[in-house]
């Protein structure tokens, strides 16, 4: 085992070993833990200090508690990273990294220099995992020349409590865990630089291959596969409704499931078994042969990492990993509150660990014993880690129990609270006692040897579930609840009647059955593939977000429904790459890897031994590829049974672009390509809609519509023979350009009719001699201008900024509005017209005139800004 301690010439004053910065981390908890959990200004900070966080929501969070003492400046993520247009990773010279200052943030790191060089002391408080240690080593680097005391702390909570127990105790930056993001940057800058392009050469271009999202794929192919292949095998269930053969206890009615046939397992294949079976029973007596009741207890779920996070939120509310990270990031760096201003209001939401800090019990504790006295554990619940966990944060959690989610109701959007409320209630609960309630087991015995079973379940105390005011019944089998009860649980909803062993029982009413047939595995859903990849150490929770998103926008899965499904483009990938490269697409291989990283964050492995360790099969595999081990899909040609719809050739499946089309086999003699459509009979071309009354100018054949690059067009139905084409409205028109009203001014410089046409950039006013006269104006808007004396007509008109509207004349006048105008005249001072702009999802319509002030929604009534 080898450890590295060399520290970086770079930030010799901020940098040492993983020990000492844990140190004093573990200080800084049991100081911490000491004090009461109050909220508290932090004492006053010497004048010139400035504390360096990841965003301005953060910062804001941070100036607002701190006060006039500190400078806070915000990085606004990373500042340096491998150059966009080169590998970066030097692997002939032991994996060397060449940062730079990433674009568009040198305007930020002069700022912060600017702010260091009148400082004393400068804290570095970038997010507490291995990219925040990133930030804060590559802040360091850039403000060693100062030669000022640089200090990292580590911020897991956005209180005042929090603040004051991470500044009073300030460490060093962890080598270790920066090395490791070195690692995971340099294996990710590897695979993406090197994969990626033979993927563009052999497949098609803007493909990509990422070391952990191809795995993802990989898993979704799989599952597809298995679906696939999956052969639904028949079977079928017996119940039936008994009651007290006494008279006097008829009404005790309760329903059973047969269990086993004349003392053998139950097995009923097909319809003409389950017919015997029903005769069989029908014919019998029964008797009660055994009862029993067992206390049963439902522990509470650990408080939340940000795996299981994630997983409810998908589960809960059908929301992406990637949202679901995004609120969470928002109630930790602050939200609003009145009164109180920016407050955060969750512990740091990137962690593996159920750990709670002892001050979290105990305030937990002095909730639960106010609210929910019943509920109140002898002593605090602890839930272990599982093996390898990184425990140095602990689990996500409220700053303070007492907000609760009711009283934020108005204040935090829908889905803030909703992401907060599971975080309160997972905290809580955790901390609270057991559900109990009775199960009872019932064994009815036919005289025939049929043997029957019924359970069902009384509470006797709700424990944890009195939070949530829920009963312990089954969740119902839905698409957002992935872990579903199978159907013996679901027997359990209902409490059994008085029986006693021994009485006889009978049939209330026929038996009844009912066909079953096996199902295949479920696909993946973001909850189910999240916790797949964590069992099997895919990747880490900080990651998962973002290999969702990618797999999406990349569009090698989709979502139907809910669920992932591989596409064909993501299909045929992910079997290349199975094909070319097993160990990168091996899941055992992947997850050791992760251990390696996280070997590298303790300190057992160096960074270079990691990445070696990685590149070496990897380079061997990428060589036989490059050398002809990966199929070259652009040159192939698939062969298939669909004749060609211009002279009746099978056509061939090609790759190209945009993805797989269908090609005429008798190319070049014939041309003719067709996009490829799923229809229930499997793949077929395309077939394009004749635009009605539309013929080719050329030939005098029918047009079709086409889709380009740029939207809709017209082209001759005789393509390739004649390649003659025309503008053709976006969809959702269905009647091809035509003259404007006659009052609209003819084409100034052939004096013929202007049309109205619809380009990249929206609708415009076209000579109709194009392309011999190719004159355009902007569409007009028929609203005036309302400078005196001017004349010229409102017209939109691009810009750097997008589009925006201003007068024909300029540029002898110049004036312009933000949003398109609306020929309707202000309620309030009268101005001639008003405009149309967006602000976030709403549609505002307002005043131009400064000072009038006059604005409303869409739709809705007239209101003055404030």
């Amino acid at each position: 085992m080898s450890v590295r301690k060399k520290a970086s010439p770079a930030v010799p004053a901020a940098a040492k070993s993983r020990t000492s910065r844990k140190k004093s981390s573990d200080s800084s908890r049991s100081a911490a833990s000491e004090e009461p959990i109050v909220e508290k200004k932090t004492a006053t900070a010497p004048k010139g200090t400035l504390i360096i966080v990841e965003s301005p929501t953060k910062a804001r969070t941070l100036t607002r508690i701190l006060g006039s003492g500190y400078k806070v400046k915000a990085s606004v993520g990373h500042l340096k990273d491998l150059p966009p247009s080169k590998i970066g990773v030097d692997v002939d010279n032991g994996y060397e990294l060449q940062f730079v200052v990433s674009e568009g943030k040198k305007k930020v790191l002069d700022e912060i220099r600017q702010a260091a060089r009148g400082a004393r002391e400068i804290f570095l408080a970038s997010d507490p995992d291995r990219e925040g240690e990133a930030i804060a080593y590559h802040i360091a680097s850039e403000l060693t020349g100062l030669k000022k005391p640089i200090r990292r702390v580590l911020v897991h909570e956005l209180t005042p409590r929090g603040i004051e127990a991470a500044l009073a105790e300030p460490g060093e930056i962890d080598l270790h865990k920066v090395d490791a993001q070195k690692a995971r940057r340099a294996l990710d800058r590897i695979v993406g630089y090197t994969l990626s392009p033979l993927l563009w050469e052999r497949v098609r271009r803007g493909l990509s291959a990422g070391r952990v999202q191809s795995v993802a794929v990989r898993l979704v192919c799989d599952r597809e596969n298995e679906i696939r292949s999956f052969v639904p095998e028949e079977y079928w269930t017996i119940s039936l409704s008994m009651r007290p053969s006494d008279p006097a206890r008829s009404a005790s009615v309760f329903t059973a499931r047969l269990d086993r046939i004349a003392g053998r397992k139950m097995q009923i294949p097909n319809a003409e078994e389950a017919r015997k079976t029903v005769d069989r029973i029908g014919s019998e007596g029964f008797r009660i042969e055994s009862l029993s009741a067992d206390e049963k207890r439902r522990q509470p779920s650990p408080p939340l990492t940000t795996s299981r996070l994630q997983q409810e939120g998908a589960r809960r509310f059908r929301f992406s990993a990637k949202k679901t990270m995004q609120l969470a990031q928002k109630l930790y760096e602050g939200v609003e509150l009145p009164g109180q201003g920016q407050t955060g209001l969750i512990t740091y939401m990137r962690t593996d660990s159920v750990r709670l800090a002892p001050e979290a019990q105990e305030m937990a504790r002095n909730f639960i014993a106010k609210a929910y006295p019943q509920a109140l554990p002898p002593r605090s619940p602890a839930y272990r880690n599982k093996k390898g966990i990184q425990d140095a944060h602990e689990a996500i959690r409220p700053t303070d129990a007492s907000r609760t989610p009711d009283s934020l109701e108005g204040i935090l959007d829908r889905d803030l609270l909703r992401v907060y409320r599971l975080i309160w209630q997972s905290f809580l609960e955790s901390q609270m006692v057991p559900a109990r309630y009775l199960l009872t087991t019932v064994i009815v015995e036919g005289d025939k040897g049929d043997t029957f079973r019924a359970t069902g379940r009384r509470m006797l105390d709700p424990g944890f579930l009195v939070l949530r005011g829920e009963d312990l019944r089954p969740r119902k089998k839905t698409d957002a609840n992935p872990e579903e009860e199978d159907e013996e649980k679901a027997e359990e909803e209902n409490e059994l009647p008085l029986l006693h062993e021994g009485e006889a029982v009978e049939a209330a009413a026929p038996p009844e059955s009912q066909q079953h047939f096996t199902e295949p595995p479920p696909r993946y859903n973001e909850a189910s593939l999240i916790r797949e990849l964590e069992e099997k150490g895919i990747g880490r929770p900080s990651t998962y977000a973002t290999i969702m998103t990618t797999i999406l926008d990349r569009e090698y899965v989709e979502k139907k429904e809910n669920r992932f499904h591989p596409t064909e483009l993501g299909e045929t990938v992910n079997r290349l790459l199975v094909d070319s490269f097993p160990d990168l697409l091996n899941v055992a291989f992947t997850a050791r890897m992760e251990e390696e990283l996280d070997s590298v964050e303790e300190g057992e492995k160096i960074y270079r031994e990691a990445v070696d360790d990685f590149y070496r099969p990897f380079s061997r595999e990428l060589s036989k590829a490059k050398g002809g081990g990966m199929a070259n899909l652009k040159a192939q040609s698939e062969p298939t049974t669909i004749p060609c719809p211009v002279c009746g050739t099978l056509m061939v499946k090609k790759w190209g672009r945009h993805g797989a089309y269908l090609a005429c086999g008798n190319y070049p003699a014939c041309k003719t390509t067709r996009n490829i459509v799923e229809t229930e009979n499997g793949p077929a071309p395309e077939v394009l809609p004749e635009a009605a009354g539309e013929t080719c100018s050329t030939c005098g054949k029918p047009m079709v519509v086409r889709k380009g690059r740029f939207g809709t067009f017209l082209a001759c139905s005789d393509y390739p023979a004649c390649k003659t084409t025309r503008p053709w409205p976006p969809k959702g028109h269905s009647e091809p350009p035509v003259p404007l009203p006659a009052d609209i001014p003819p084409c100034p410089a052939c004096g013929g009719a202007m049309v109205l046409k619809t380009g990249r950039f929206g609708s415009f006013l076209s000579c109709a001699n194009y392309p011999k006269c190719k004159t355009t104006r902007p569409l007009p808007t028929g609203i005036a201008c309302t400078r005196p004396g001017c004349g010229g007509e409102i017209t939109p008109r691009k810009g750097k900024r997008g589009t925006f509207y201003g007068c024909s004349h300029y540029p002898e006048c110049d004036r312009t509005y933000p949003g398109r105008p609306v020929a309707k005249p202000c309620p309030l001072c009268g101005h001639a017209f008003l405009v149309e702009k967006k602000s976030g999802k709403r549609t505002v319509i307002s005043c131009p005139e400064k000072g009038c002030g006059y604005e409303s929604e869409d739709g809705e009534e007239p209101g003055i800004t404030a």
